[in-house]
């Protein structure tokens, strides 16, 4: 299946740049692809369901955002739409690739960490997920916090009160064990029984990533089912 080349953002170091760069918004969406003959994909080239169809001269690379992450997974994930699931609009979709207008924040030349800082306290306050710098084809994101992407390479049994439910998971950048709720433990233990874990995709924070590549201090944040191992 042929996708459209798509723009994935790379962390920010946390210095400053040089140059001139456009400042947008991150929104805490799910990006959406229109590819032509099977509509809206992730970027998991997983079908995207409820979003209206792609309009000649509209982008093709989305951001898709309802309102909040947890019910724009539910809305593009649901296949057969309930009466609580919600529904998606046109204005629901931030193109990124044309830009949005919305999602302009202005320009910034040879910004310090200071001020790519200040800039990122101001759209957190305003509830947004964060910050994309942009220079031509070179995208940074800048996050309150470190958080990464990564694959579940296996899992281990909790102990003591845990037993019986998921104790931590194992990814190429260390183990993560802390962040999840109980409920969130027994249902992943449960993916894990039925052979369906190992491969799935959850975002993790950290303080830092360590020279030898393995987070440092890590926390589940969530699952990302709109995203690939890859």
């Amino acid at each position: 299946m042929k996708m459209i080349d798509i723009n994935r953002p790379q962390a920010w170091n946390g210095k400053g740049l040089t140059g001139n760069w456009l400042l947008t918004l991150k929104i805490d969406g799910v990006r959406a692809l229109w590819h032509d003959e099977l509509g809206w994909l992730s970027r998991a080239h997983k079908p995207l369901y409820n979003i209206p169809a792609w309009q000649r001269g509209g982008a093709r690379d989305c951001e898709v955002f309802v309102g909040t992450h947890s019910d724009t997974i539910r809305a593009t994930r649901t296949k057969s739409p309930k009466g609580d699931t919600p529904s998606i609009e046109n204005e629901h979709l931030y193109g990124l690739e044309p830009l949005d207008p919305r999602l302009g924040w202005g320009n910034l030349t040879n910004p310090r960490a200071e001020d790519i800082l200040a800039q990122l306290q101001r759209a957190n306050e305003l509830g947004y997920e964060g910050l994309v710098l942009r220079q031509g084809e070179h995208w940074i994101k800048v996050k309150p916090e470190e958080t990464h992407d990564v694959a579940i390479t296996g899992f281990a049994e909790g102990k003591g009160k845990h037993r019986g439910r998921l104790g931590y998971v194992t990814t190429d950048k260390g183990a993560v064990g802390a962040g999840f709720t109980d409920v969130q433990r027994q249902f992943l233990w449960s993916e894990a029984m039925t052979r369906r874990l190992v491969g799935q995709v959850i975002e993790v924070s950290c303080m830092q990533i360590t020279p030898n590549g393995q987070f440092r201090h890590p926390f589940f944040l969530r699952m990302r089912p709109d995203k690939c191992a890859s």
